[in-house]
């Protein structure tokens, strides 16, 4: 009986080697991604406003989208996240309050305070938002949203209308608040021995940027903007 299992180990595993070889480079799991499949998740939109779309927006426009689509989550005017659960934090609120600021004892992360670049608000609106239906806002609308959100915060005017001529434009308070961390363990492979310390050579390291290909850049590399 022990030599009969040995055998029938033996023999499975040679039917699972050999099936294995047999399937060696031959996955087939999907067929190639169309050119027209693929535009629709390259929607990233950069710091500078490249990828921005044609399209237009007011803060009449957004508060009636916002009223109907974001305030029960994130409160009237932007002011009063709600709390989903009793086992969740409130979602933050987006507008900044009188008094908010990054370096309270309880540091408030509004698009008042924290946003680093206009046209990332918009990136995120349109890859996300509304929760329950994202990527579902025509271009028109995420421009909208976002006059209407950067006037509440009293970042715009509310007459200004925004478009991807301006929104690159419009300079966010919290503009120079970020800073690339060049530390040698954040641009490169994790040091494990004989590691620098922060007053040793070699600790922090030349950042890499490409104003032209963002990606190719160590960091979010502050864009040569005209505000």
């Amino acid at each position: 009986m022990f030599v009969f299992k040995r055998l029938l180990l033996s023999s499975l595993l040679l039917t699972l080697t050999l099936s294995a070889q047999e399937r060696v480079g031959k996955y087939q799991l999907a067929d190639k991604i169309s050119k027209n499949a693929y535009s629709t998740w390259d929607i990233t939109i950069f710091p500078d406003g490249k990828n921005l779309p044609t399209g237009k927006g007011s803060y009449t426009e957004g508060k009636v989208l916002y009223n109907n689509l974001c305030m029960a989550c994130h409160g009237e005017n932007g002011k009063g996240g709600v709390q989903l659960d009793p086992y969740r934090n409130p979602i933050d609120t987006l507008v900044k309050s009188k008094g908010d600021s990054l370096r309270a004892q309880k540091p408030k992360k509004n698009i008042g305070t924290y946003w680093q670049y206009a046209p990332l608000l918009f990136d995120y609106i349109r890859r996300a938002m509304p929760y329950q239906a994202p990527k579902s806002l025509t271009d028109d609308e995420v421009y909208a949203l976002t006059a209407y959100l950067l006037a509440e915060n009293k970042i715009i005017p509310k007459t200004l209308v925004l478009n991807k001529s301006n929104l690159a434009h419009v300079k966010m308070p919290n503009v120079d608040g970020f800073i690339c961390d060049n530390r040698v363990d954040a641009l490169g492979t994790p040091c494990m021995s004989n590691c620098p310390v922060p007053s040793d050579k070699g600790y922090t390291q030349p950042v890499k940027s490409d104003q032209e290909d963002h990606l190719k850049s160590d960091c979010l590399i502050p864009p040569k903007l005209k505000f």
